[in-house]
């Protein structure tokens, strides 16, 4: 009776968008790797340049594919939560044509040359307000779903949901009309930290979070371990992430004591990441035995330990004593892909395997293909990720000890090379991912 309460053909059609943007914005990284190893394998072609190839890459997973992909879990989470049907579906396949529209003249205009400068917000004013007006819509839709709600009482994915929606569009404003032609000089640098920092700590993150707390209980059919642990989780986040932007420009002419107060926000940070990896493992009391043979719990339980990897990496690189060694250097780079992909991108991986049999009334198309899925990003990345951290470790200490800038390169281009077969790797499962979600809507065994 309640499955009644999602529309199906809204969710997958969210879900088949972001199956685009999956498969095309890891294959410009991809390329944009290459061209490391390779610089003058697309020498005369200004569009396949390294400056250009990367911003749509990190443009095209953080709002193409992950995004997009958020949006349709959250058409499926929140009726669920609510337990009524979604204020307007009509909006929301409204926003989907205008949000896939909207995502695709940016990166083609990025492609082009054509950006407004800043990291993450390099997309023209025009698609700017296209995108502020997505996030509005979608917040708005969600926001009269849970105002009708039957259920009384907020579960915490919704708590989490909300927030997210409400920090982002406000930040997004700020980020990209306010900050890039208002404020100039530091003033400029500092909002910029705060702007780019949340668009991980108070967007990707709180979103992922959200929706770890719902698939995690319903997959080993385990109630959450403390309700009161999660909302610490939230409020922390709440607070204490829109201060710590700054330690991106530590050493920089930002005065000392807004450094120095963005360093002791970034340390308790450990606050609602223990918090929420606690919760977690204590969900999984007693359902260990599902690791081995559910996909969904793997790639949760798996991405939870990349959650505890990067956000140790997080704070402690915002010392200073860290930041001598590591600013400028491939470890920043892999510290950003432990936590997009390996966690939030495995968490969304887990999420789509939970809702399609349910969405698709289809058993997934074939378990062995899940299997490889699973291995080539967990060992793909494994590699990534190792790749990076050792060569920045060996930047940074050649830097320190004075060498010359042009030699580093000379020392980790084997690292470079590891990194790209990683990538490789992590690309052929996302393939097999979506080539598997494909044959389960056309092949799949028939649920009774």
């Amino acid at each position: 009776m309640q499955e009644k309460l999602v529309n199906n053909n809204l969710v997958k059609s969210y879900i088949y968008s972001s199956f685009f943007w999956l498969i095309i914005a890891p294959l410009i990284g991809f390329a944009a790797a290459i061209e490391l190893n390779y610089p003058d394998v697309f020498s005369g072609l200004p569009i396949m340049s390294f400056s250009r190839l990367r911003i749509v890459h990190v443009n095209g997973v953080v709002f193409g594919w992950f995004t997009t992909a958020i949006f349709g879990l959250c058409f499926y989470i929140v009726p669920k939560l609510t337990g009524v049907k979604l204020f307007s579906e009509r909006l929301a396949i409204f926003t989907l044509w205008l949000w896939n529209i909207t995502i695709f003249i940016g990166v083609t205009l990025i492609a082009l040359g054509i950006n407004q400068g800043l990291e993450v917000a390099e997309f023209p004013i025009l698609v700017d307000l296209s995108v502020t007006a997505c996030f509005a819509l979608i917040l708005i839709n969600l926001f009269g779903t849970i105002f009708k709600r039957k259920e009384k009482k907020l579960y915490v994915s919704l708590w989490y949901v909300m927030g997210a929606f409400v920090w982002t569009t406000m930040n997004y404003i700020m980020g990209n009309f306010i900050n890039p032609y208002f404020v100039s000089g530091t003033n400029s640098a500092a909002m910029h930290g705060f702007y780019i920092h949340n668009v991980v700590g108070l967007w990707i993150t709180p979103i992922g979070v959200a929706m770890v707390y719902y698939f995690l209980p319903v997959s080993v059919k385990s109630p959450l371990y403390s309700h009161r642990l999660s909302l610490i989780g939230f409020w922390t986040i709440a607070f204490l992430y829109p201060f710590v932007g700054t330690h991106h420009y530590i050493f920089s002419p930002i005065p000392d004591w807004v450094e120095t107060l963005a360093i002791v926000y970034s340390m308790w940070l450990f606050i609602p990441v223990w918090t929420v990896v606690y919760n977690f493992f204590g969900t999984m009391k007693g359902k260990w035995k599902n690791l081995a043979g559910d996909p969904v719990v793997g790639f949760l339980i798996v991405g939870i330990i990349f959650y505890l990897i990067t956000c140790f990496q997080g704070p402690t690189q915002a010392l200073r004593s860290m930041q001598k060694m590591v600013h400028f250097t491939d470890w920043v780079v892999g510290h950003a892909h432990i936590a997009i992909f390996g966690t939030f991108t495995l968490w969304t991986y887990a999420s789509i395997y939970y809702i399609w049999p349910k969405i698709t009334g289809r058993e997934i198309y074939s378990p062995v293909l899940t299997r490889w899925h699973f291995w080539l990003s967990v060992l793909g990345f494994s590699l990534m990720a190792t790749s990076l951290t050792a060569a920045g470790l060996i930047q940074g200490s050649m830097l320190f000890n004075n060498e010359f800038f042009i030699k580093t390169f000379t020392a980790i281009k084997p690292y470079w090379l590891a990194r790209t077969i990683g990538g490789l790797a992590m690309d052929i499962g996302m393939f097999i991912f979506v080539y598997n979600m494909y044959k389960t809507v056309r092949h799949g065994k028939v649920i009774n």
